[in-house]
């Protein structure tokens, strides 16, 4: 059996349980982070939005894959 953390409305997925919403808190608080850490290191608004950004997509995009494993599928029955 199949987890269902994840509830897809288009091409947002939305948490439906509670590991869902622990995800997604984790990707939120490590993406802050990680922009804290860069603006301390960074001397100009570039070169703090640039490094951000990248992470900002792998950040997505882990959680995304993480959500599209564990969704409820077009093909899944309730």
């Amino acid at each position: 059996m199949k987890p269902h953390w994840f509830k897809r409305k288009g091409i947002f997925f939305i948490p439906k349980s509670l590991l869902g919403w622990a995800i997604m808190l984790i990707a939120f608080i490590y993406a802050t982070y990680i922009f804290i850490e860069i603006d301390s290191r960074s001397h100009s608004v570039s070169d703090t939005l640039r490094p951000f950004l990248i992470n900002l997509l792998l950040i997505g995009l882990a959680y995304t894959l993480i959500a599209l494993l564990t969704s409820r599928g077009p093909t899944d029955k309730k």
